[in-house]
């Protein structure tokens, strides 16, 4: 049975490290990451090897350059549908991505986005819901010649999609009539400068920042203002460093993590400055809104100079956001900046969030959105401790070393039952006070999908069965009690069970947001398994050397002696390595 363990967690933890990064599906249409790829980021899944139920129908096989094609999407067979969808345009030569794709901002089924910096030459899905047709209109380059193809990925089901299905051939004929020159004279609008919105920070509007100390010396890369007007309405300003198509946009959170939030977003996209409004669903999707709610209004025109965005705004304190909010209550602000598309704001390339909840009618003062990780490092630190070094080695004890110091002893007790005892306390002690700070830091329990995040319950789950081994310890029978193999087996399985679900919950916190770790933590954590694993498989080969047919050491073995040191001599180069790579790991979670 130990053997059958030992199996399950290597390939448990070998599964776990070649994950993903990101679980992640997208609802709302493809993100401009898939672009190269045309693959969904659907976890443990692969395309269909199935012939593609869906097809692509085009208007006409030829056109002018300065014409269109019609592009229909459509199931092959009856009964079917798709839910998601990515296609583009593609030179047959070349195969570079061309022209661009024009959807009526009413239309539901579909919206454009931006591939490789060029602007609306892709299309994808706006919902998931099932679709039985979605036609688009597509426009070649001005004056291209040559033949095109469409590739499309079709989206069915999370576990079913087909990755570049193709169309039949476009053939585009440059078109002989020239575009006409324009009469008009080009007029550069007057670039209206920046406010200064440090003024009046912490005296008559309170900010949020960052980097720290930011505000004194004027030079932060995110910035959001706020102050009540009148019982309604807030003024909110929002300003921050952007590059090209990019915007800075600020959220109202009950619980400092996105979902179910009200968005703010000032953006800048093809030279057009404006504010939005939008909404995080609870799977961690923005969806912008189609109009902007009832008493939101510009209170001045959006400006862009030097590469810092600034936008304005009156918000309403009470609204209904998909959610009802009441901005006189406290809220967490989220603050993020990333790429745009035409229709919605795109995955943030930086994110912030305030430490505590805020109340935005009285809270005139100046802060900062780094909040202090003390907890969650000491968290970290204690559960890495706790089983990737003491619990990783007091398993070996009571399995590999009973006889490797016999007749040693420490107040009446071997010394391998004193290390392996000394170890277990130690990692439920650890386990413990890692456990009480968790939920002291985030105020109790969080509800989160458990789909989405399951660290949380897995933990739950493991301090369960480490809290009560050394209590099933205490009553444990004599030696040689007829029931004491009930016992040994019990204390086996819960204590496998618990090594096995901690760390996985390790593995498991890598890829959380809130633990901001570097992806080489997973190697880490993979080469402490191997070495687990390896250890264990090792020191039972020797063992099975030294044993009689019983499977009882023999006392009378003369290599007795040799194999002792053996596995002396193998634990303490297996501590050595544990440590390190437990120290590694503790390290990125100070620096993090």
């Amino acid at each position: 049975m130990p053997s059958f363990l030992m199996s399950l967690f290597c390939c448990l933890f070998m599964a776990l490290t070649f994950s993903r990064i990101d679980v992640a599906a997208y609802p709302t249409g493809a993100p401009t990451a898939a672009c190269e790829s045309m693959t969904p980021e659907h976890y443990g899944t692969l395309p269909s090897n199935n012939p593609c139920p869906f097809e692509v129908i085009l208007n006409q096989n030829q056109t002018f350059s300065n014409g269109s094609v019609k592009v229909t999407l459509q199931p092959s067979l009856p009964s079917v549908s798709f839910k998601g969808f990515l296609v583009m345009g593609f030179d047959k030569v070349t195969d570079r991505v061309i022209g661009t794709f024009q959807i009526p901002p009413s239309y539901n089924l579909s919206k454009t986005i931006d591939c490789n910096n060029e602007y609306e030459n892709a299309a994808t899905h706006k919902s998931k819901d099932p679709k039985q047709s979605v036609t688009l209109d597509w426009i070649p380059p001005e004056g291209y010649d040559g033949e095109v193809i469409f590739k499309t990925t079709f989206v069915e089901e999370f576990i079913n999609y087909w990755v570049k299905q193709l169309s039949g051939i476009v053939k585009v004929v440059a078109s002989e009539s020239a575009t006409p020159e324009s009469t008009t004279t080009d007029v550069t609008p007057t670039q209206l400068p920046l406010p200064d919105v440090y003024e009046g920070c912490g005296v008559s509007k309170g900010c949020i920042a960052t980097p720290d100390d930011c505000v004194d010396s004027k030079t932060c890369s995110m910035m959001a203002t706020y102050k009540k007007l009148d019982n309604d309405h807030l003024q909110l300003e929002i300003y921050g460093e952007i590059k090209g198509d990019e915007y800075v946009a600020v959220g109202f959170s009950t619980d400092s993590e996105m979902g179910s939030d009200s968005v703010v977003e000032c953006v800048q996209y093809r030279d057009t400055l404006k504010a939005y409004q939008s909404y995080n669903t609870p799977q961690r999707n923005n969806q912008r809104l189609p109009s902007n709610l009832q008493g939101f209004v510009e209170l001045s025109f959006p400006t862009y100079v030097d590469g810092y965005i600034y936008c304005s705004v009156k918000h309403p304190i009470v609204f209904d956001n998909n959610v009802g909010f009441d901005l006189n209550k406290p809220y967490y602000l989220l603050m993020a900046t990333g790429s745009t598309g035409k229709d919605n704001i795109q995955e943030h390339s930086e994110e912030e969030k305030s430490g505590m909840s805020i109340d935005l009618t009285k809270d005139y003062g100046v802060s900062y959105f780094k909040e202090s990780r003390v907890l969650k490092q000491l968290h970290g630190s204690f559960m890495v401790i706790a089983w990737l070094m003491a619990a990783s080695t007091g398993v070996m004890m009571p399995r590999y070393m009973k006889k490797t110091w016999v007749g040693k002893q420490f107040m009446k007790k071997d010394l391998w039952f004193v290390y392996h005892r000394a170890l277990m306390v130690l990692a439920w002690t650890l386990t413990v006070i890692g456990f009480i700070i968790i939920f002291i830091d985030v105020d109790g329990w969080v509800s989160e999908s458990i789909s989405e995040n399951p660290h949380p319950l897995i933990g739950c789950i493991t301090t369960v069965l480490a809290f009560i081994q050394p209590f099933m310890a205490w009553m444990r029978p004599l030696p040689n009690a007829p029931n004491r193999y009930i016992f040994n087996w019990a204390h086996m399985l819960v204590g496998y069970s618990a090594h096995i679900l901690a760390i996985t919950c390790i593995f498991l916190a890598v890829e959380m947001d809130e633990a901001e770790l570097p992806y080489e933590t997973y190697w880490i954590l993979t080469a402490h398994v191997c070495c687990y694993v390896g250890v264990h498989v090792l020191l039972t080969f020797l063992a099975r050397r030294n044993v009689d047919g019983h499977g009882e050491m023999k006392d009378d073995n003369p290599g007795l002696k040799q194999a002792s040191l053996q596995r002396q001599v193998i634990l303490v180069c297996y501590i050595c390595i544990v440590v390190g790579l437990g120290s590694a790991v503790i390290a990125f979670i100070a620096g993090a």
